[in-house]
């Protein structure tokens, strides 16, 4: 009967795959982000106010600022939320390079990026525009190049697009 649970247990074992967890968590992280920029520019044209939302790289959390009275920065009136990112989530400049090419600056870059209170952002106008044109870099090891995430908005129509580095390329997910 032993003989029978060992062997059940050996070849349960290489029945269940190897689970990437890094890479799922790294998933979850940028896709959150992503959420919470489309809530950020959903609220903005709804509520017809600007809508900053700032990346506190030390704490690895967003920081959303209802912008009530439309002057881009932050007011004792204005609501501010704070929403953290999975634990291990960390911004990080990418080793191989930005998406839109060329060698990367930082893990969050922007033609126009705002700084509001310390803390770079982007801002959502009223209409759904953003800002600049946002590139975010996320990842979980930074040791792991597969282990990359980027957030590309644009600043027209403040889309949003997911990539994941490849080992060779930079791909844009369907997520």
């Amino acid at each position: 009967m032993l003989i029978v649970m060992v062997i059940l247990a050996i070849v349960s074992a290489m029945a269940i795959p190897r689970a990437r967890t890094a890479a799922y968590r790294a998933d979850a992280a940028v896709l959150l982000t992503r959420t919470l920029l489309q809530q950020a520019q959903r609220n903005a044209i709804t509520r017809q106010s600007n809508v900053i939302v700032s990346f506190d790289t030390t704490y690895a959390r967003l920081r959303v600022v209802e912008d009530y009275n439309n002057n881009d920065t932050l007011n004792t009136t204005d609501r501010v939320s704070f929403r953290r990112l999975e634990e291990g989530t960390r911004f990080v400049r990418p080793p191989m390079g930005r998406v839109t090419g060329g060698s990367s600056g930082g893990a969050i870059e922007g033609t126009s990026l705002r700084v509001v209170s310390a803390l770079p952002g982007v801002i959502f106008r009223r209409d759904g525009s953003a800002s600049t044109d946002l590139e975010l870099y996320i990842t979980m090891r930074a040791t792991v190049s597969t282990d990359f995430r980027a957030l590309i908005i644009s600043p027209t129509t403040g889309r949003a697009d997911v990539y994941r580095w490849s080992g060779s390329a930079w791909i844009r997910t369907t997520q």
